[in-house]
């Protein structure tokens, strides 16, 4: 197979990481309120209902899902902020470091989704110094996503825990 077709499903793969990191904080943010609805107490619900709406045109504007946007959408729509818990310390990435590798993510996927060329980083080149997507960072764009969607799924159920005195809720 050529290179140019490799990257082609490279491209793809990534593309495919990020349209899953943009749903899987999607569905968090209703997930939320479907864990804190109380239905038996008619005032928390109907401030709910009205939270849940705003939070749902929020949502269906939500397109790229770099650290910021992320970050600020789940602090509208849930009241957790999860900077503290985006961090990988089993790759010793600090939590500014994981928020950037997260936008270089988008970016690059910005760049061939658009026709740009592909911005330089350390794992955006290949060993021989091309400037292209490899296994090896396809591999680990996969392990960031795993690592950040667990970071932020137990931040969120201690979030909830500790906000809304809930246990056991995923």
């Amino acid at each position: 197979m050529l290179h140019d077709e490799i990257q082609v499903y490279y491209h793809a793969a990534l593309a495919a990481y990020v349209a899953a990191w943009n749903a899987y904080i999607s569905n968090l943010v209703r997930d939320f309120y479907d864990v804190i609805a109380d239905p038996p107490n008619s005032k928390f619900d109907a401030i709910q209902t009205l939270a849940k709406r705003a939070a749902e045109s929020t949502l269906a504007r939500f397109n790229t899902p770099n650290s910021e946007n992320t970050r600020n959408l789940l602090l509208q729509c849930t009241g957790y902020d999860p900077i503290d818990a985006w961090i990988w310390p089993h790759r010793g990435m600090t939590g500014l470091q994981v928020r950037a590798r997260l936008n270089e993510i988008l970016r690059v996927r910005h760049s061939f989704a658009h026709g740009f060329d592909m911005p330089d980083y350390d794992w955006t080149r290949s060993p021989g110094g091309k400037v292209r997507l490899t296994s090896k960072a396809i591999q680990e764009t996969e392990a960031f996503f795993k690592n950040l969607v667990n970071a932020t799924d137990n931040g969120m159920k201690a979030h909830i825990e500790s906000t809304y005195e809930l246990a056991n809720i995923w």
